[in-house]
């Protein structure tokens, strides 16, 4: 006979529930008003999601409660010149919600990226925004 799981009521996998979030892509820009939606690698559980709306620290005008978690994506409006901020911003919350999450879990503690990683993908995200 084999065993019987519950479901997650948002419709995300057990493994998906497991593993650490992580941001996977640059922002995608959609109109004139600069609506971003940063992707994720898997669908946040709704405890992840708590965890993520509470951060630590924050610097206005960036807070995890002006982004919409929808699915496996986080979606905001900024400024373009606000732009390297929300997403150095992100990267922490998102970090902050994985070892928070672990923590809860008795998972093991996610890796955190270097300083140059960031750096880099920061400078990405600038370089494509310079041309819209």
């Amino acid at each position: 006979m084999s065993e019987s799981r519950p479901v997650p009521a948002d419709g995300a996998s057990e493994a998906q529930m497991n593993d650490e979030i992580k941001r996977t892509g640059l922002p995608a820009v959609r109109g004139s008003v600069y609506e971003l939606r940063v992707a994720l690698n898997a669908t946040p559980s709704p405890a992840w999601r708590r965890l993520f709306q509470v951060p630590d620290e924050w610097t206005e005008p960036c807070h995890p409660s002006r982004i919409t978690v929808k699915h496996r994506e986080l979606i905001f409006s900024s400024e373009e010149a606000r732009v390297p901020v929300w997403i150095n911003q992100i990267d922490k919350w998102i970090a902050a919600a994985n070892q928070k999450h672990a923590e809860m879990t008795g998972s093991v503690a996610p890796r955190e990226d270097s300083g140059d990683e960031r750096e880099q993908r920061l400078r990405e995200v600038t370089d494509r925004l310079k041309g819209l």
